[in-house]
């Protein structure tokens, strides 16, 4: 079996936009001595993780620009449905590299992002206006960030982190040698349900994307009773995460209201009432799984949860229904605009000083005019 000799034929195939489809990717496979077909859809997948990453970062692209060619990228991608009982069981359905990198590149350290959505029509004009820089860190390591990926996959979710800042974490064999031919700091395989205890409020940033399916028995968190595999899994990732840290967490379906717009009783309710009591939540994006999430598998609708940091003092509770968390994304354009990434102060600091620049230059072109259109 040649997996290194079909990954980077897939890349080829990907730079180069010939598109697959499941027939033909499985000959090519097989070309490659690779027959079985869960390990055809992990390495097809693996060379889209590397092709999405590769963008990411390119330091030569803004932000959008690099969001843009990752949209690209998903929408020529295969559609990764190639099944075994083994992966429906576990329900190893990663996250389109499009959600990836937003999610990725929104738990970032301040002073790592660039990109900034609130200025584009200042700076270009137009709804698709273009910033500066990066979305990912430098090697400076004066101010030393960690990321973590419990339940990683293959790494998709990871794509906008740095390899050498980034622990990932995965019980599945053939995602796990995946992950150990990427560089991250640090390749794991412990019950993502039981983290370890020295990492409790470690790390800068979580970001996960959980299996979706029911506990044996019900976990307590506190007061609150999980039954819900994600929820528990999601819950256990943010006791990882610093008071100040970021979160963006995938999970199942899209979140229903009562008559009274309170969320509808039960287990979605408890956990989201988990989350709003102890952390600072950002937003509940409803992600259209037929539009969004279709060529990685499946359909089914999800959320995008994104948290920036602890409250000092748990209090409070879910909202009631409002129309920005009843509003389902259904384009790759509403969700960039949903995920306001924002600046560090010194990348605000240059935006503002290139407007003022920008600005100035303006008022000289117009003197000069009028001084041209007034000469006797």
């Amino acid at each position: 079996m040649d997996k290194k000799g079909y990954i980077s034929r897939i890349r080829e195939d990907l730079k180069g936009g010939r598109k697959h489809s499941k027939t033909t990717i499985e000959s090519i496979a097989k070309s490659f001595g690779i027959a079985n077909k869960n390990l055809v859809k992990e390495f097809t997948e693996l060379a889209i993780i590397l092709n999405a990453r590769e963008i990411a970062h390119d330091s030569s692209l803004t932000t959008y620009e690099k969001y843009l060619d990752i949209v690209a990228l998903y929408q020529s991608q295969v559609n990764l449905s190639m099944r075994t009982s083994m992966s429906v069981l576990m329900q190893q359905y990663s996250t389109p590299a499009p959600i990836s990198f937003l999610a990725s590149s929104y738990i970032l350290k301040s002073g790592s992002l660039s990109g900034y959505k609130a200025f584009k029509n200042i700076v270009k004009g137009g709804t698709k206006g273009k910033i500066v820089g990066n979305a990912h860190l430098t090697d400076d390591k004066k101010d030393f960030p960690k990321y973590l990926e419990p339940s990683a996959g293959n790494g998709l979710l990871t794509i906008a982190l740095p390899y050498h800042y980034t622990h990932v974490n995965e019980l599945d064999d053939v995602r796990l040698a995946n992950l150990k031919e990427q560089p991250f700091a640090k390749v794991s395989s412990w019950d993502a349900l039981k983290p370890p205890a020295a990492y409790d409020r470690t790390f800068d940033g979580i970001v996960t994307n959980p299996p979706f399916g029911s506990l044996s028995q019900p976990e307590l968190f506190g007061k609150f009773k999980i039954k819900r595999l994600e929820h528990a899994m999601a819950l256990n990732a943010l006791r990882c995460m610093k008071d100040n840290g970021k979160a963006a967490i995938i999970i199942g379906g899209h979140t229903t209201w009562d008559e009274q717009g309170r969320v509808t009783a039960g287990t979605n309710r408890i956990f989201l009432n988990y989350l709003y009591h102890f952390y600072n939540v950002e937003d509940i994006i409803p992600i259209n799984g037929k539009k969004l999430y279709s060529r990685q598998g499946t359909s089914i609708n999800t959320r995008l949860i994104l948290i920036d940091g602890a409250k000092a003092i748990p209090d409070g509770a879910a909202p009631l229904k409002d129309k920005l968390h009843s509003t389902v994304v259904n384009t790759h354009e509403e969700l960039w605009d949903r995920v306001q990434l924002q600046p560090s102060p010194e990348i605000l600091t240059k935006i503002n000083q290139n407007i003022a620049r920008l600005r100035a230059k303006a008022i000289l072109i117009k003197q000069k005019q009028y001084e041209t259109n007034n000469i006797i």
